[in-house]
């Protein structure tokens, strides 16, 4: 009974990341503009959780705001990283960092609450109380977070640590699951549609016995 409960917790979680990654594409096949532009914004974003230390998990949950903010699936790159610096500077989880980001990148530095409170607006230069619009906001993400920036080297520093190792070999298996998920899903979405076509058929003599 152990046995087959481990079983159907180990099959559980591979559903769930195949329903988790099918979901991912799907909205980014929305909000890239084509299958083409969505399916390589998720390989990128695989990619790119590869090499530093937060879970391709997290980073998948945050991938929406940041997409929001992004012209096309190669910028969500340049963003990826400076969220990445952005999260390893402040302590902040990658989900929060990305959700922060968004808003900075809408509205300004203003509009991120957290950012104010953990000295990211100090950080960038910026004086209390000054308004800054969002391009000024982005343009001195990049200058410090980005490329040869001051920060851009965080995520890389923090992968050195412990956390940073445990946290890549969660992805290396979040992949494993992936992988294995793919070989299956297909064929289980089409028993799970037959049973739901019956469900339909039947609806009426389901009622009559409920």
């Amino acid at each position: 009974a152990i046995g087959a409960l481990g079983a159907g917790l180990v099959l559980r979680s591979f559903v769930n990341v195949g329903k988790e990654v099918e979901s991912l594409q799907v909205r980014f096949k929305f909000l890239f503009g084509s299958v083409e532009e969505g399916q390589l914004a998720f390989d990128n974003l695989s990619k790119f959780a590869g090499r530093v230390p937060f879970s391709l998990e997290e980073i998948s949950r945050a991938s929406g705001n940041l997409a929001v903010v992004a012209d096309d699936a190669n910028d969500l790159n340049r963003i990826l990283e400076i969220t990445g610096n952005v999260a390893a500077v402040t302590g902040l989880d990658f989900e929060t960092t990305a959700s922060q980001i968004q808003r900075a990148f809408s509205g300004g530095i203003g509009a991120a609450d957290l950012f104010r409170e953990r000295g990211v607006r100090a950080l960038l230069g910026f004086e209390q109380g000054a308004k800054v619009t969002a391009e000024q906001t982005v343009k001195r993400f990049e200058e410090l977070f980005a490329g040869d920036g001051q920060f851009a080297k965080a995520t890389e520093d923090l992968a050195q640590t412990l956390e940073g190792t445990l946290s890549m070999i969660q992805d290396k298996y979040f992949n494993f699951q992936k992988n294995v998920a793919a070989g299956f899903f297909d064929e289980l979405k089409a028993e799970f549609g037959d049973l739901d076509d019956f469900l339909a058929d039947n609806e009426e003599q389901i009622t009559q016995l409920a």
